[in-house]
């Protein structure tokens, strides 16, 4: 059987590659058949781990405020939306905070074992602050995030 690479004529994939260049380069017959999932986090929860990731992978100096004044956040819609950012096209966005109960059905569905344990803390280290995103963020820190995940909260019922 042919690979998706095969398929791709040698177009790389990774692992944060946005659904909608998948669906591009695969055959309608892969993307239609193969079960398309993605991972969404709380914008907040998300924006201050971000946030701590940038700390520690180059920016040690870098404060929370330079941060937000910087406008660079970790948005996840345009990864599992059509172009226009419009549609959701993978078959199930699951919520990072719920991910252990949200997968059982999943992988049930797929036919995959799953003892309810991923076994895994890739990126645990690189918060040692490990104050609730309530007790971190300031009241305009808040409404920043309110409007540039919009979508996200909308889509998925967050809130603050």
């Amino acid at each position: 059987m042919e690979t998706v690479l095969n398929f791709a004529g040698g177009m790389k994939f990774n692992k944060h590659i946005p659904a909608k260049r998948v669906k591009m380069r695969t055959p309608d017959s892969i993307w239609n058949s193969y079960y398309k999932l993605c991972v969404e986090r709380k914008p907040w929860d998300k924006t201050i781990s971000h946030y701590f990731s940038m700390k520690k992978l180059g920016r040690p100096w870098l404060t929370i405020d330079q941060y937000f004044s910087n406008g660079v956040f970790c948005l996840n819609f345009p990864k599992y939306t059509d172009w226009r950012g419009e549609k959701i096209i993978v078959d199930k966005v699951i919520k990072y905070e719920n991910l252990i109960p949200e997968l059982g059905p999943v992988f049930e569905h797929l036919g995959i074992p799953f003892d309810g344990d991923l076994k895994a803390n890739a990126k645990g280290d690189y918060r040692k602050d490990r104050r609730q995103y309530q007790e971190v963020l300031d009241r305009k820190q808040q409404e920043i995030i309110g409007q540039v995940f919009k979508r996200e909260i909308d889509w998925h019922g967050y809130s603050f």
